[in-house]
């Protein structure tokens, strides 16, 4: 199973735990593949410095860790779909260059997709229930 997982996903995950974190432990002990991009990092580390607050060390840190279980794919179409929000575009994009099954978001504005290039966008409990 390939899969995207959208910024607020990791974040939920360092920040709150619960859900999101156990997702992230299932991806890192699993099959599961799972691709990112260079914009989605700099979301990812943008966020934890400047509205959490974090040090370059645990941002670093965070970092070092998802890239463990992370497969890195270079963007090779710009994807103009969410007029909503078109910072997660770059969710799309990253799914699209990986051919991915699934995108898990807690987003509005994708989880109203539901579907993108035959690509499924999940919440993530339901990404867990479907996993387990």
């Amino acid at each position: 199973m390939r899969i995207v997982l959208d910024t607020n996903i990791y974040i939920s995950a360092a920040i709150i735990g619960r859900v999101c974190e156990e997702i992230l432990k299932i991806c890192r002990l699993s099959k599961l593949e799972v691709f990112t991009s260079r914009d989605i990092i700099i979301e990812i580390e943008t966020k934890l410095k400047n509205k959490f607050l974090w040090n370059n060390l645990q941002v670093r840190l965070f970092i070092e860790n998802i890239m463990e279980f992370c497969n890195f794919v270079e963007i090779s179409e710009k994807i103009i779909h969410l007029k909503d929000d078109p910072d997660d575009d770059k969710i799309l994009e990253c799914a699209a260059a990986s051919s991915c099954n699934y995108i898990v978001s807690g987003d509005k504005h994708l989880i109203k997709l539901r579907l993108f290039r035959n690509i499924k966008i999940l919440k993530p409990a339901e990404f867990l229930v479907l996993i387990r």
